[in-house]
């Protein structure tokens, strides 16, 4: 910071992390809705969760799109835009009384909306407002992401035991069109250079030299390792959240737990990683990005295969979320940071957007695969032991990647 004024790249940091408490807080809060709306509207576990992933996996298909419309047109039209389509659609979930209402509903409108309010947008926008800082503002995102979860999942779930599941959606329809449309407006600016400052608030003049030599087209990235590396490594990560935000309170509420244990169980996993995720940023930043991200995934498999087999114990529940928490944020925002260091700051909106595709095409089968296993077997242990195993290679292939940057890298082998 260049005085005692708090440098402004802080004020977008803190826009978007309200965005993605809400828009994260839906995709973590579809659990609580899966029994009432499978007995209320005469479906299968399987059904609804096709429903899911078609609505993550579109989610993820946008993404890229949606990056380089960011790099083009600027962040403020789109996140405007996507808070309405997406507080109108949820909303309009409520209204849902078929099958293919949902799929057109939930499967695209929401799809659509969370697109354009998600992590890829402020992962883009922060990712040129900071350089020294990275890690620590995009992890103020990711502790968002995880508020979300642990601040909507008991909201939602008393909201649907107090107004039922077709009022907790209109309830939450109004909440993003009033919260966001107004940040998108009046805070949101797509650089520093925008306003004539420079990142982390260096001093100095902007320079137009830099920002081009900040770019890797994305036909360039996806040549490189580091690109599939960071991709199998989301997808992986994509997989897990997604199994847990559509199963997990459906598989603890099956071990026995009471719905609102179960569902204060996954608010206290949230807090424990929004508590660890600035602190996560902050170690990124000093030690490097990829140690504390393989970490992350691993730590993540052990507390998967603790909440599978944790029984009868609504304590020995809680303390496991408490102390797994921290391995639930931080991924994407370590995995953004490693993109604009490697790929360039004025990158990320179109590298990461693909990224991102791939972190929800693994999103997609991780809820879908969750209710089919279930149907075949009876139980979630089969997704949970695959989910496992792929938390496993997540850790290993962060720990190999090539974090040089590649602007430089490619123009001295064109030389």
């Amino acid at each position: 910071m260049t005085s005692q004024r708090l440098f402004y790249g802080w004020w977008v940091a803190a826009s978007f992390a309200a965005m993605i408490f809400l828009s994260a807080g839906l995709r973590f809060s579809v659990g609580p809705f899966l029994k009432p709306m499978v007995a209320d509207l005469g479906l299968d576990r399987a059904s609804f969760s096709l429903v899911i992933s078609l609505e993550l996996f579109l989610y993820g298909m946008l993404n890229p799109f949606v990056g380089r419309i960011v790099d083009r047109l600027g962040a403020r039209l789109v996140t405007v835009t996507g808070a309405l389509v997406l507080g109108g659609s949820v909303a309009a979930s409520g209204l849902a009384t078929r099958l293919w209402h949902l799929y057109l509903i939930q499967g695209v409108g929401i799809a659509l909306g969370l697109a354009a309010t998600g992590p890829v947008v402020g992962s883009a926008v922060l990712s040129r407002w900071f350089v020294r800082r990275r890690a620590t503002a995009l992890s103020v995102v990711g502790s968002a992401s995880m508020a979300g979860m642990s601040a909507l999942v008991p909201v939602v779930t008393w909201c649907i035991l107090t107004l039922g599941w077709r009022g907790a959606f209109a309830a939450l329809g109004a909440a993003v069109i009033v919260i966001v449309v107004p940040l998108g407006l009046l805070v949101v600016r797509d650089s520093p250079e925008s306003m004539g400052l420079r990142p982390d608030g260096a001093s100095g003049a902007p320079s137009e030299t830099a920002v081009a030599g900040e770019r890797t087209p994305l036909g360039a990235a996806l040549s490189t390792a580091p690109f599939w590396q960071l991709g199998g490594a989301l997808f992986a990560c994509g997989f897990s959240m997604s199994l847990i935000a559509a199963h997990g309170i459906p598989m603890l509420t099956d071990h026995g737990y009471p719905p609102m244990t179960a569902s204060w169980a996954l608010a206290v996993l949230g807090a424990s990683s929004m508590a660890g995720a600035v602190a996560l940023g902050m170690v990124g930043d000093r030690v490097g990005r990829r140690p504390v991200l393989a970490w992350l995934y691993g730590s993540r498999m052990l507390l998967f295969a603790g909440l599978f087999f944790v029984r009868d114990s609504g304590a020995m529940l809680v303390l496991l979320a408490l102390l797994g928490g921290t391995s639930m944020s931080g991924t994407l925002a370590l995995g953004s940071a490693l993109t604009a260091d490697i790929f360039g700051r004025f990158s990320v909106g179109s590298v990461f957007g693909t990224l991102f595709l791939l972190h929800q095409v693994g999103a997609a089968l991780g809820s879908w695969t969750g209710g089919l296993l279930f149907d075949l077997t009876g139980g979630y242990g089969a997704a949970f032991i695959f989910c496992c195993a792929q938390l496993g290679v997540g850790a290993l292939l962060s720990l190999g990647i090539d974090a040089r940057p590649c602007p430089a890298r490619l123009a001295a082998a064109s030389r």
